[in-house]
């Protein structure tokens, strides 16, 4: 034998070696029949076991405050109904009880550093200047039972070692909390220096101390407002369908989610705290700019916070898989300010409608998720093997996290789901009398989800760089959704 065909047998061996070691077939297995979904299924049964606690110990502790109360209160304290469609009319706030009901406040603190820092993405360049402030924006729901925050950031992701690091100090200081609910407004041009590993390196500007320690005081500055402001509140959703605002970027004949939903919180000093959710992604600030930003969702809170009927707002991603804002390109910040004053529009035409009821209603569950292994995808059907995944990104422990508020449920997901499976969840929700909320960006992050007819037709960063744990996880999700709402 030659040399030269030894050398070449050699050299095919160990390509075709490193080759196994580093690449594999996605694994096309329906998501029913593997493991991972048995597993997770496994701990539904223990959610709907919480779930029937907390509901008793509600009831308990409900018999016990009614009974404390003078005669004459008893009479006039009317008990609100636990399933059902909010009732009309909305009566005027009642004076403050010593009774059952839930209570809420809420607290916002300003979270932009006080020197600039690197921003999410930027080539590891510091911000040059600040269109608008970011904040941490905090409410938190007590019925006596559960004591739940709802965090919500204005910024890119709500990565898991952020997220780790503003549990543990919570729960130091706030011990009687027992559901915390994170969300991020998904700003791409907002701070970074909040992760480590090369993620974080890439991304989000490293791992710097000591803005990582500025966000959690901060964010412990906000639930110290938000428990300061709790007060007993009637609570009301509402949602409104927009024109001309986002558009579906994987399918322009799919559907579209352009619904603005509302939360709404009012309290028995008459102050009014709104949550907004809508699914266009917060790309309209152009990042070549190098300009600090909460993007527009920051412009279209400023706006509802002018006005003089609302104390407090937040905004939380939608359904963003799929869909992004109409007419971002090329970047204006008056096109920018326009964009959200046309939202800011439909909100002041839905939010007078909004009628409110008093409840006593709260429950938070987490469920975690078992996936299928994790990969970066190379073409139709060939993929990273996934342990070179998890050395980059890390190992995922990933949870959906659900609070219910009277008849509403907000949904937190640990990925970025396609508006196109709203219609199918919202019909499921409005089958049992519940309005429903997704948000993303729950403290977990598993990149983008779309109905699998578009994992192998669909060649787009949603579909392949960003999709990360094969086809079918969609679907997945959608079940799981589904499966949570029936028990809460």
């Amino acid at each position: 034998m030659s040399k030269i065909v030894t050398r070449l047998i050699i050299t095919t061996t160990l390509l075709g070696a490193l080759g196994f070691l580093l690449f594999t077939k996605i694994d096309q297995t329906p998501y029913h029949q593997a493991d991972f979904y048995r597993n997770t299924l496994a701990r539904i049964d223990s959610l709907a076991q919480r779930l029937k606690l907390q509901q008793q110990q509600l009831q308990e502790l409900q018999q016990r405050q009614i009974q404390d109360l003078p005669q004459s209160q008893k009479q006039s304290l009317q008990q609100v109904p636990e399933e059902g469609p909010a009732e009309e009319p909305a009566q005027p706030l009642e004076p403050v009880l010593d009774a059952p009901g839930l209570k809420a406040g809420w607290g916002k603190v300003n979270i932009t550093p006080p020197q600039p820092v690197r921003l999410t993405g930027k080539n590891f360049k510091p911000y040059e200047q600040v269109f608008d402030s970011v904040y941490v924006r905090t409410f938190m729901f007590d019925n006596g039972v559960n004591r739940v925050l709802m965090i919500n950031y204005d910024l890119w992701i709500m990565h898991p070692k952020l997220a780790n690091a503003v549990r543990n100090s919570i729960h130091k200081a706030f011990p009687e909390v027992t559901g915390i609910y994170f969300t991020a407004n998904h700003s791409h041009t907002s701070i970074g220096g909040w992760a480590s590993g090369l993620l974080g390196s890439l991304v989000v500007g490293g791992n710097s101390p000591e803005t990582l320690e500025f966000i959690i005081g901060q964010t412990l500055n906000s639930i110290r407002t938000a428990q300061r402001s709790l007060d007993v509140v009637r609570v009301g959703f509402g949602e409104v369908s927009t024109e001309g605002l986002v558009t579906n970027r994987l399918d322009q004949n799919g559907h579209i989610d352009n619904l603005l939903r509302v939360l709404k919180l009012e309290n028995q000093r008459h102050e009014l705290a709104v949550l907004n959710t809508f699914s266009a992604h917060s790309v309209y600030m152009d990042k070549d700019i190098n300009t600090l930003s909460a993007d527009y969702p920051g412009a279209y809170l400023d706006l509802l916070e002018e006005q003089e009927t609302i104390n407090f707002a937040a905004f939380a991603p939608g359904a963003t898989g799929s869909h992004t804002p109409i007419g971002r390109k090329p970047f204006e910040l008056k096109k920018m300010i326009g964009y959200s004053r046309n939202l800011a529009g439909y909100f002041s035409d839905l939010q007078g409608k909004i009628k409110t009821q008093n409840t006593s209603v709260l429950k938070y569950v987490e469920l975690p998720v078992d996936l299928r292994s994790p990969h970066f995808r190379i073409s139709n059907y060939w993929r990273f093997r996934p342990w070179i995944f998890q050395k980059i990104m890390g190992e995922m422990h990933p949870k959906i996290t659900v609070i219910r508020i009277g008849n509403t449920v907000l949904v937190g997901l640990p990925v970025e789901l396609s508006g196109e499976f709203y219609p199918e969840l919202q019909s499921f929700c409005q089958q049992r009398g519940l309005s429903l909320m997704i948000t993303s960006f729950n403290g977990w992050y598993l990149g983008y989800v779309n109905p699998e007819r578009y994992y192998f037709t669909v060649s787009s960063a949603e579909t392949r760089e960003m999709n990360w744990f094969g086809p079918q996880n969609g679907e997945y999700f959608v079940e799981l959704t589904k499966r949570i709402l029936d028990i809460i």
